[in-house]
């Protein structure tokens, strides 16, 4: 089976993000979300993002970068959206049983060779699909922010998925000029565990005053070679999602990966990072 169209379901920055990286690659990409205000806002913000990164520094001409955004296309309605796909990819919020009804719903309307993913950072694969009626079809797709630069893609073979779908994505997700690891589904994946478990211990130093802010991520950045701190990266990322993730994580694998109080305090307190200005910056 080969991809040649698909669908990302949230045009938020990770499902944009997608679009944007399946467009630049000669694929055609339905986008849905709830409304077409979020949806031209959407690709407002691909547009200027191809204009600044790419047209301005002539990696790419004004006509190519119409045709990327000729090839996303606008939906509000899941269930036009969906037709005539290859491939579906969920971006929605981070909610366990939010995606299991949304993949049991698109497990019945769509044909059952159209491959169902998930880009998920860190809930199972094999929950995600257990209310399916063809989990083999259904894999995980995880991509990194921002998607059209990141090089990596994880790829998450849940405990039904199957050999087929698992080839034909990672082929996909090679034609998108993405280095692909695979790995077998497990709470967090590989990168999810290791950068919640560093972030929140960064996020515990700061608690304990061993240094501030800007020297915890100077100590990062300079040491381990890294292109951002954790606490920078926590702003990024949203530290209400490490939160989740951390949540998540203690429930599935033990009390190791107990968020810091203090993360609980900046959410709480409504310090989300840079998606409301304010976290361990100020933005």
């Amino acid at each position: 089976m080969e991809i040649k169209k698909t669908c990302v379901l949230g045009a938020g920055t990770m499902g944009s993000g997608i679009a944007q990286l399946i467009a630049s690659h000669g694929f055609t990409v339905h986008l849905v979300d709830l409304n077409m205000e979020i949806l031209n806002r959407a690709k407002e913000k691909i547009k200027r993002d191809i204009e600044n990164f790419l047209v301005k520094k002539d990696k790419i001409s004004r006509e190519q970068a119409g045709d990327i955004l000729n090839r996303i296309l606008l939906f509000e309605n899941r269930d036009e959206a969906i037709k005539g796909v290859d491939m579906v990819i969920e971006a929605i919020f981070e909610d366990m049983e939010l995606k299991k009804g949304m993949f049991r719903d698109l497990d019945q309307k769509c044909d059952k060779k159209v491959i169902l993913a998930s880009n998920t950072s860190s809930l199972s694969i094999t929950e995600i699909a257990s209310e399916a009626t063809h989990p083999e079809r259904i894999i995980g797709l995880h991509f990194f922010n921002p998607a059209p630069i990141m090089k990596l893609i994880e790829l998450i073979k849940g405990m039904n998925t199957s050999e087929e779908t698992l080839n034909t994505t990672k082929n996909f997700a090679e034609q998108l000029n993405k280095v692909v690891v695979i790995v077998n589904d497990s709470p967090g994946f590989v990168t999810t565990r290791l950068i919640y478990v560093l972030c929140n211990e960064a996020i515990n130093i700061l608690r304990e005053g061993v240094a501030s802010v800007e020297e915890i991520d100077t100590a990062c950045k300079l040491a381990f070679n890294f292109p951002m701190g954790p606490l920078e990266l926590s702003d990024l990322v949203s530290n209400e999602i490490y939160l989740h993730i951390g949540e998540y994580l203690t429930k599935e694998l033990g009390s190791k990966y107990l968020p810091s109080p203090l993360l609980k305090q900046m959410v709480n307190a409504g310090l989300l990072g840079r998606k409301t200005k304010k976290g361990f910056y100020k933005y």
